[in-house]
């Protein structure tokens, strides 16, 4: 399905009127498919990132979809493109970072369930790459302060990441 089809069929959750990093959240999960694309990512993480704020996240709480639009997210995106898209959101952050230096049993926190959820480490992987692509969208709208958050994680990431994401990363934070 295009992506403009897609992001039709969400706007039944108002993703045009909803602000997210003081653009509308349509635009931010445009932008970061958009990166996901460049970057030549699988379909299913560039339609995860599509959809990888529809449900809220640890820090952005505006839920757009409730988690009883999950069928109807998957139907839309695929199977591995909304798992990945509703561990985007269901994930507590720190429980991310804490897979770095592991080479298997990799999990995540998820804050919906209270539960170890188990990843694989390509679903490990997509979800850092979401991660970058995420914050790299509307880090040029964060204050100053915020402009170099997550360096050392995105700097332990490389080996999960697409080689064009960590040169991007590499770019953004002015490391060369």
């Amino acid at each position: 399905m295009h992506i403009d089809l897609i992001l039709e069929k969400l706007e039944r959750f108002g993703i045009s009127t909803v602000s997210h990093s003081q653009e509308s959240l349509l635009s931010h999960l445009k932008g970061t498919s958009r990166i996901l694309h460049n970057w030549g990512c699988s379909e299913a993480i560039c339609l995860a990132g599509l959809c990888h704020s529809i449900y809220g996240t640890e820090s952005f709480l505006k839920v757009s979809a409730t988690l009883d639009n999950r069928e109807y997210v998957r139907n839309l995106i695929g199977t591995e493109g909304e798992k990945l898209a509703y561990l985007f959101g269901a994930h507590k952050k720190e429980s991310l970072w804490k897979n770095l230096g592991l080479s298997d049993s990799f999990c995540v926190h998820d804050r919906f369930t209270d539960q170890q959820v188990i990843i694989s480490k390509p679903e490990l992987s997509g979800m850092i790459t979401i991660t970058l692509a995420n914050w790299l969208e509307q880090r040029p709208r964060a204050q100053a302060e915020d402009q170099f958050i997550r360096l050392n994680e995105f700097r332990s990431s490389k080996e999960f990441l697409p080689d064009m994401a960590y040169q991007d990363f590499i770019r953004a934070y002015n490391l060369n």
